[in-house]
Parts: C-alpha cells; structure tokens; sequence
C-alpha cells in the first residue's frame, strides 16, 4: 500500500490501481448486495494480494536503504495519519466510538495497528472495515527491517523459510491462537487461516522480486496466473491451502508487466495514488451510501464518486503533507555531503 519510495513505474500504479478496484467490487458485494460474477468474490483476497507483493517490493528497497529511526519515519508518516483521522471520522459518524461505550483497551488495539490480533476487539471498533490488514503490514514492517540485510544475501533461502512457516501455520496454528475453540467458522478463517503468518510470503514474493529481478518467459508467467489465481476455485477445496500459492500468480503477473515499457491512462495514475485513502474510506461510504438509497445504480455512481473525492482530499490535504514532512526530516538525519 506504499507510494512514497521513487520507484514508481507503470507496472506498480497498474497493480496498486488494480487491487483497489477489485477490493471495491468486492465491497460492493458484501456491502451493498450489487454482485459481479467471480470478482465479487475473489476480488476481495486477490486485491489484498496485489498490495501485498507490491508492499514486499517496496518496502525491502526502503528497508536496506534507511537506518532505524528513517525508516520508522516513513512508515509512520505514510499511514498512520490518514488512517487515524478516518478511523476517527467513521467510527463516530457510525456511532460505534461513543462516551458511553468507550472501550479504551479496544481502542488502543485499533490506535496501535493490532486488531488482527484481538478479534473481538476488531468487530468492537470496525467501522473501516479493512483495518485488520495494517496489521499484516505493520507486522512486514518489523520484519522487513528485521531481515533486510540478510535478506539482500540469500532471498530465495529467506522466502523458502518464510514459506514454510506459513504452511506449518495451516496445521498447527489454531493450537497456540487465543480462544479458538469459541470461535465460529468465519471468524476461524479470518483470524487464524488468515494470520499475518500466512501472509507474509507475499510480501516476500514482491522483496524477491526487488532483489532478485528474475527474468522469467511471459507464456509461462501467464500460465502461472492463470492455474493459480484465476483457476482457485477449482484445487483449493482438494488440500491444505497454504494462501501464498495464489500469491505465484500475483508474483507473476507483476513480473509480466513489470519489464513492458507502457504508460498508464490519467484516470490510473490517479486511482494509484489515492488508492491508501481510496481504501480506507470506500467500504464505510458504500455502507453509508446504501442506507441512504436502495436503488443499485445509485449505490454505485455515489459509492466511487463520493470515495474518490474523498480520497483526493485526504491524499492531498492529510498524506502528502505528512509525507513531505517525513521528507524533511529525513534530511535533517542526513550528513550534508549526502544532501549534495
């Protein structure tokens, strides 16, 4: 979900218009009722999926680039205001942050990025909706950090690991997961299948890419995406599904449109650079949106319009301030030689 390291190229504000997109239809689904066949879905996990390898490329190159405190700036500086002016906003207009009901050890689950970790706390303040996926990124964050320098030595030895501890996940991690036994299904597979464990091989696949830039044949990439993402449906109900597989797919799709020398249409690179707001705010403004009216048509002019113009204001007036902020300072820590 980052867009604030310079390599910005077609192939990144593509796919971070993409996930964006499909994360929306998505929630036109569950939020609204309006169905797309397949994408309606599939587009909620495949959109998450999408950010997460791009995250991964981003991130490990910010990663082996900046000490400790430049890093943790950025990071900072990058999604936390946004998130917490429209967590804020949403949470009282839907009036699930009140006087009377305030739950401060909820609140501070939701304020420090760890809701994924506390499913109960998660639904007492989930007005956004998509909240529970900062806390994978926080948790790549750390990690990416963490590993950044041994990564940059063996990537493919650091992702296979990675890899396996995601698929150890599947079999073992409902043992050590707080209060899985009281949880129904749904919440089992939200919380525990989906556990930033099993999400970090995604993030990897994209650090890979990063460091690695394999070259791969574009016929056998497409291949790729199309057994494991667009074909899912068809062999996950058959084995264990660790969730990274479709993550291939992700990976390789980026890597087909990752060397094509394109530009992209206004309206994408605008998508692409509103989409962390665009995010935050699309699945409580199509709630909103559908209790005002019933009519499909309407929900759905109102819903992009109304999140795309938010989006643009939030971009502007409250990421971009604070991303130019983090600029500056990041200067400050910088020796003048540096500078020059």
């Amino acid at each position: 979900m980052d867009t604030s390291i310079s390599h910005k190229n077609s192939s990144i504000e593509t796919l971070r218009a993409l996930a964006v997109v499909l994360v929306f239809l998505h929630h036109l689904h569950s939020g609204a009722n309006i169905t797309l066949p397949y994408i309606a879905h599939a587009g909620g996990w495949l959109g998450v999926q999408i950010f997460f390898v791009i995250s991964g490329y981003l991130i490990i190159l910010s990663a082996v680039r900046y000490s400790f405190k430049e890093y943790a700036i950025h990071r900072l500086a990058r999604i936390y205001p946004a998130y917490l002016f429209w967590f804020f906003v949403f949470s009282i207009i839907t009036k699930q942050l009140t006087w009377q009901s305030l739950d401060l050890e909820a609140l501070s689950v939701h304020l420090l990025f760890l809701q994924h970790f506390f499913p109960l706390h998660y639904y007492k303040y989930n007005a956004l909706f998509v909240s529970w996926t900062l806390t994978v990124e926080l948790m790549w964050y750390i990690v990416a950090f963490a590993c950044a320098t041994q990564f940059k030595k063996s990537p493919i030895k650091i992702t296979l690991i990675f890899m396996g501890i995601s698929y150890l996940w599947i079999f073992w991690g409902a043992v050590y997961f707080p209060h899985y036994k009281e949880m129904d299904s749904n919440v089992k597979h939200f919380f525990v299948d989906n556990n930033f464990l099993n999400q970090l091989p995604f993030f990897f696949f994209g650090a890979l890419i990063a460091i690695k830039n394999p070259k791969f044949d574009k016929a056998g990439l497409a291949t790729m995406f199309l057994l494991t993402v667009v074909l899912s449906s068809s062999w996950k109900s058959h084995f264990p599904d660790p969730i990274f597989i479709t993550g291939f797919g992700v990976a390789s799709l980026f890597l087909m449109l990752k060397d094509m020398n394109y530009e992209n249409p206004k309206i994408i690179r605008f998508i692409s650079e509103v989409s962390y707001s665009f995010y935050l705010v699309h699945y409580p403004v199509i709630v909103l949106i559908t209790k005002i009216t019933g009519n499909k048509l309407s929900i759905v002019f109102f819903s992009i319009t109304v999140t795309l113009l938010i989006s643009y204001l939030s971009h502007r007036f409250i990421e971009q301030p604070f991303i130019n902020l983090s600029k500056r300072k990041i200067k400050e820590f910088m020796p003048k030689a540096q500078i020059n």
